[in-house]
């Protein structure tokens, strides 16, 4: 639902339910040839007639495998240690193989570390993936579909996995969609922890350029170690959909990561996609400069330094689903424009504005409100506050201020909303109601809060009560000219929102109900505490600065309060009063003020009178 009060605002609108799958087109359908060899326990995969992978499940490894990564031109983007080794290998992690799928704390076992290194008296503290079957291989869809378990050491069974695993081939770029189902045998739980879940190590050329010392293999098989690192031909390098480069990839969130690099004067990459209704979406990422290129959103704790923590468990009975994509692209830079092509959520989208009618949607007025965002129905005839302009939708309030809100005919549990807007004329107040009239579940603000006269955009919103939480990182990122690009997610409880291409906010509804309890006791005491922050004050120094015909991205708000300070200090204000207006907490940064501020006063030009 789009709200508007005293505003006029372009939009253009699609939404997402999350609940499909990518679709597969006529140009990613390459020849698809399974090569079933169960004399060497794997079923090799060929693309178009060469090799892509092979799916190894041999019961001297401690879970399946997808081995080696080969591109379409041929280049190999794995790590062959421990299965292949090769020369000029690091020898480290070795249950680091290929492609894998597991986790670091399962009921207390550790399934991610566990390998033929593991001393006899340590391996009742690991897990095991044992492969039970190869359920089906299907040539026409390019898939295989394997169950295997998730076991102790001793064969007793925590869970059952089935998973498939579809190949195809878009132009260069290679294509892995694996499908994984966790069923839980029992109890279990995944204890928040840093190794997980999907996981891929890559060959030396795709490391990241480090000085460590490391162990390599020679050219004989040979582990050597090595205090100097040679780097020639070590180029590669993360970047995620969030902007992040590099180790800055390590610990963070984003819908996808692609690690790239050039090997042999070509450009190859490896990107992994997270799904939309995959637990802990968008995952965090256990993203290493060595090599370990891995997707992890169960490890929230670690990740996130305690502000969040997950736990994940399933009861016995219970199940869960993960699905990723895999790209394994050569000859060309794979752009991230390109990237979104294959992401999950392009085709789940549908667009409910097409430029020439509001067909999908339902027009209501704010009147009458009692409670949250109970609002009464008017005929779309009546229509005052919406109108298309140049193929765009445009909003403003009524004659009398009053506003309105456009509700979808269509229902949603979980979905994804993304617009695009832009300012034109007015106060803007207005937001998007994420889920209909809980007064816990808020509307994301765009615009000035009528309420607390100041901009909170990207902030969520309490009907009636206010705003537990503030968007982050708004005021360098909103365009007060041009079109804004903003995504907003309701995921169960949880609400997130992007603003052209940025994470600002996150917010859980017990966070509302915390800052309702607050909000109870401060009225009690009938304070009414009004706060300003630098974000606003910035937002409203460029608006205004627009207004005036200047060039916004010129202006900010910082210099109003080291203005306010060194001006007080100047006229004699003691620094304990200057603390008191500029809420500093220590004196050291006001003195500082108050030394500038005795450099003028002292200085020979101020004593020149005019």
């Amino acid at each position: 639902m789009i709200r508007a009060l005293t505003l006029m605002m372009i939009l253009s609108i699609a939404m997402t339910s999350c609940n499909g799958q990518s679709k597969t087109t006529e140009a990613e359908t390459a020849s698809v040839v399974f090569v079933d060899d169960k004399a060497n326990e794997k079923v090799d995969v060929l693309l178009n007639g060469t090799t892509f992978t092979s799916y190894h499940y041999q019961a001297s490894l401690p879970k399946p495998v997808l081995f080696p990564l080969v591109t379409a031109s041929g280049k190999t983007l794995t790590r062959g240690f421990p299965i292949d080794p090769q020369p000029g290998e690091r020898v480290d992690h070795p249950h680091h193989m290929g492609h894998w799928f597991n986790y670091g704390d399962v009921n207390g076992l550790d399934f991610w570390n566990n390998s033929n290194a593991i001393p006899k008296e340590k391996i009742q503290n690991y897990g095991k993936i044992v492969h039970a079957e190869i359920v089906n291989i299907n040539h026409e869809k390019g898939s295989i579909e394997t169950r295997s378990e998730w076991q102790t050491i001793n064969g007793d069974p925590i869970l059952e996995e089935s998973t498939v695993f579809t190949f195809s081939q878009k132009a260069d770029t290679r294509i892995i969609e694996r499908k994984t189902i966790l069923k839980a045998l029992t109890d279990v739980s995944f204890k928040d922890n840093k190794e997980g879940v999907f996981g891929v190590r890559v060959t030396r050329a795709m490391e990241l350029p480090s000085k460590k010392p490391a162990i390599f293999v020679d050219s004989q098989g040979n582990p050597t170690e090595v205090k100097v690192l040679d780097n020639t031909g070590v180029n590669g390098n993360y970047i995620s959909s969030r902007g992040l480069e590099g180790n800055d990839v390590w610990g963070t969130r984003s819908e996808w990561v692609k690690l790239y690099s050039i090997i042999e004067d070509e450009p190859v990459s490896i990107t992994i996609i997270d799904h939309p209704n995959n637990v802990g979406y968008p995952t965090y990422w256990h993203a290493r400069d060595y090599g370990l290129f891995s997707a992890n959103p169960l490890g929230q704790e670690v990740f996130s330094k305690g502000e969040e923590v997950l736990n994940f468990f399933l009861k016995k009975g219970e199940s869960t689903t993960f699905n990723h994509k895999m790209l394994i692209h050569s000859g060309s830079v794979l752009e991230p424009e390109k990237i979104k092509e294959f992401t999950f959520t392009e085709d789940m989208y549908k667009n409910y504005f097409d430029g020439s009618d509001l067909s999908n949607w339902v027009i209501k007025t704010r009147r009458g409100e009692k409670k949250g965002t109970i609002v009464s129905e008017v005929n779309n005839n009546d229509n005052i506050w919406w109108s298309i302009v140049d193929g765009n939708l445009r909003v403003k309030s009524g004659p009398d201020k009053e506003g309105s809100t456009l509700w979808t005919k269509d229902e949603f549990s979980n979905f994804r909303v993304r617009l695009k807007f832009k300012f034109v004329d007015g106060n803007i107040d207005s937001g998007i109601f994420m889920r209909g009239s809980d007064e816990f579940n808020p509307q994301i603000q765009i615009g000035v809060s009528g309420s607390l006269k100041r901009d909170m955009t990207g902030s969520p919103y309490i009907p009636k009560k206010g705003y537990p939480k503030e968007a982050l990182k708004v005021a360098e990122i909103l365009k007060m000219e041009g079109w804004n690009h903003m995504e907003a997610e309701a995921f169960g409880d949880r609400y997130r929102v992007w603003f052209n291409g940025v994470f600002v906010m996150d917010y859980k509804l017990e966070e509302a109900k915390k800052y309702l309890r607050n909000l109870k006791l401060k009225n009690k005491s009938n304070d009414k505490i009004f706060a300003i922050s630098d974000k606003s004050v910035a937002l409203i120094i460029k608006r205004y600065a627009q207004k005036a015909g200047l060039d916004a991205s010129r202006y900010a708000g910082h210099s109003l309060r080291s203005g306010f300070a060194t001006t007080a200090a100047e006229f004699g204000a003691e620094e304990r009063n200057i603390m008191v207006m500029t809420g500093h907490k220590t004196t050291q940064m006001v003195r500082r003020y108050i030394q500038e501020a005795n450099l003028f006063k002292n200085n020979a030009l101020n004593k020149i009178k005019i």
